[in-house]
């Protein structure tokens, strides 16, 4: 009930789906309190453990950062752009999300202690000092004062609090430019990196990989490799045996 993860087991599956649902779809069962529906009551459930372990993560550290999504409606026949609208991001989308990082979690966990040295995971190293001492200046131009930046749990907190009441937009305006103060996300070889750098700065993670997009993200396919080698269901690939190499793949 408080959202504790007690246990981790992996293993071959198949996954047995009850339903095949949209982001828009799944919110609209939740939201619809005449649907009492084992399913609607799993969504639910799923949501509030979701809502738990976000909280979790954030009270850590973790940084909600702002970025504009769009969506494009295109004509049927040419294919070409036929209007362009600002992607609605719903309770269920911050759900699934929240999973995906706890088993992205799980997996850089498992691979490292078994392939030490030799585990593909991703850091997200601290943002530039510099440029985020120029955003508290321009915030403190606002009247927002006491705006730290020493950690990603001061950080996130100082965000926070950067709100102005006469105007909605200024909390978001200054999360989009925190955005910009960060440095890229990277993958790295574990085995060429000092351990106190594997850290995740926005996630709040000390470990972290990519593993549940395997159709769209090449580095998440060297991690599935690694995470069957680590079950015995499969041999260690004799790429994934060289330093050098995973380097060159992780660049």
């Amino acid at each position: 009930p408080e959202a504790k993860i007690v246990k981790t087991r992996f293993c071959k599956a198949i996954i047995n789906s009850k339903a095949a649902l949209s982001y828009a779809e799944a919110q609209a069962r939740i939201d619809d309190m005449s649907d009492q529906s084992k399913l609607t009551a799993s969504l639910r459930e799923l949501n509030r453990l979701a809502k738990l372990i976000r909280a979790e993560r954030i009270r850590k550290g973790a940084l909600e950062l702002a970025s504009q999504e769009v969506k494009f409606e295109l004509d049927s026949e040419t294919q070409d752009p036929t209007d362009v609208a600002e992607y609605t991001l719903r309770e269920t989308n911050k759900m699934i999300e929240e999973f995906m990082l706890l088993a992205n979690q799980a997996v850089a966990t498992r691979i490292l202690e078994h392939f030490p040295m030799f585990g593909v995971l991703r850091r997200h190293p601290e943002p530039k000092s510099d440029m985020l001492d120029t955003l508290a200046s321009l915030v403190e131009k606002h009247g927002i004062n006491g705006f730290k930046h020493k950690s990603n749990k001061e950080l996130s907190e100082s965000l926070s609090r950067a709100v102005k009441p006469d105007d909605p937009y200024f909390n978001q305006l200054v999360r989009m430019m925190a955005t910009r103060c960060m440095n890229q996300a990277v993958y790295f070889c574990t085995g060429e990196m000092d351990p106190a750098l594997y850290g995740h700065y926005g996630l709040a993670m000390e470990r972290y990989t990519h593993f549940t997009s395997p159709i769209r993200r090449y580095a998440d396919v060297l991690v599935h490799r690694l995470l069957a080698a680590s079950l015995g269901l499969s041999s260690l690939p004799e790429q994934l045996q060289s330093k050098p190499v995973i380097r060159e793949q992780c660049d």
